[in-house]
């Protein structure tokens, strides 16, 4: 089997823990037991015996995780180490090798990676900036086949912070359906909407949606490592014998505070906080796009704690960013790791002031190396 390396979690884990500024983050800030839990439960997880529990997720986690959907129970969820784990875990029992899928691009590229790695053939659609990157749902159309096994898409989306409207919401399960193929969405930013409500779950528009989400982004706990798959009973067993081959359980620990954060009141006061964190910084790298917009655009994001922002400069984006890291100790992510050159992502979900540090030494940078640019359009 050959394994394509994934360039995005590559970079991150090479650089985000050596250099000062790191912006290369899509979640929010992470937050505090001391913030979470009350004095009793502090307690409580101190004299928790560190067994290893359900290895598809404690019973009481995993009613939980179901009561954030319509008609769901604890057999319908999966809990896992991270939502990347229940990627896997659906890759690995849903595709066989010759099966096509279809993937909404620019992405999260691990479906991608790991499924071709399968030997299933990868379509892409593209998602448009033009279209305030929604996609070309007649495209999607045009490639499905008698072949197609599941079309996946990533909502809101990473990296562009895209939200479908429910009309197109529609559509896409309509093409799902006319085609009797499974629609797998990655909705690990849902609940972070900064324009209008949460969307629905797509596991709540169709019988053959299958959805992985966590902790880790919107909800700002990516130090649980809490993830899970939800969907049709069945699909999530044989995800569940798959997970006797990987990481057989998660966190006493984890799941016991999971448990807990994923209560309506918590999870929203959650939601909440991150909302709050997220709509400042916006602002902020929005007045920093227009101050700066002979060399940058962007489309605002409507979810998550992201941006990606197109630049001027004739440059491949991760010798961009690798310019950026060396000179000025910054870290983002390269546009091309989520198949699209021209653009990086920048982190908006961090301390106001780390980003307007960081967002000053991209100004510096490209006015050291695009002055005469710079200053032709100005004129």
């Amino acid at each position: 089997m050959k394994i394509e390396e994934f360039a995005l979690e590559r970079i991150q884990s090479l650089y985000e823990n050596r250099v000062e500024l790191n912006l290369s983050d899509s979640g929010v800030h992470p937050l505090s037991l001391d913030e979470l839990l009350s004095v009793k439960e502090l307690a409580e997880l101190r004299s928790l015996e560190l067994g290893y529990g359900w290895t598809n997720g404690a019973v009481s986690l995993r009613e939980t995780v179901a009561a954030l959907y319509e008609n769901r129970g604890p057999d319908d969820v999966i809990v896992t180490n991270g939502s990347s784990e229940a990627n896997f875990l659906m890759v690995m029992s849903l595709l066989d090798p010759g099966d096509e899928i279809v993937v909404f691009t620019p992405n999260y590229l691990q479906i991608w990676g790991w499924a071709r790695a399968l030997g299933v053939t990868v379509k892409t659609v593209a998602h448009k900036e033009e279209l305030d990157w929604a996609p070309d749902l007649d495209e999607l159309k045009s490639l499905v086949t008698p072949k197609t096994r599941l079309v996946t898409i990533c909502h809101p989306n990473n990296p562009t912070g895209m939200v479908l409207d429910p009309d197109a919401m529609a559509e896409l399960v309509a093409v799902a359906a006319d085609n009797g193929i499974y629609l797998h969405a990655d909705e690990i930013y849902k609940g972070s909407e900064l324009v209008g409500p949460e969307p629905p779950s797509f596991l709540d528009l169709y019988d053959r949606a299958i959805v992985t989400n966590g902790l880790s982004k919107a909800m700002a706990l990516p130090g649980l490592r809490i993830g899970w798959l939800a969907g049709p009973a069945q699909d999530i067993y044989a995800a569940w014998q798959r997970k006797d081959y990987t990481s057989i359980t998660t966190s006493a620990l984890s799941e016991y505070v999971a448990e807990r954060v994923l209560k309506p009141g918590l999870r929203r006061r959650i939601l909440d906080r991150s909302k709050r964190i997220l709509r400042e910084n916006l602002s902020l790298l929005s007045d920093w796009v227009s101050g700066n917009s002979n060399y940058f655009g962007f489309v605002p994001p409507k979810a998550g704690g992201m941006a990606f922002v197109r630049y001027a400069q004739e440059v491949n984006s991760t010798e961009l960013v690798d310019a950026l890291r060396v000179e000025k100790g910054l870290l983002l992510l390269p546009g091309d790791v989520y198949g699209l050159d021209g653009y990086f992502r920048v982190g908006i979900g961090g301390p106001r002031r780390q980003l307007e540090q960081g967002l000053e030494r991209i100004s510096d940078y490209f006015l050291e190396n695009a002055p005469s640019t710079a200053a032709s359009e100005k004129d």
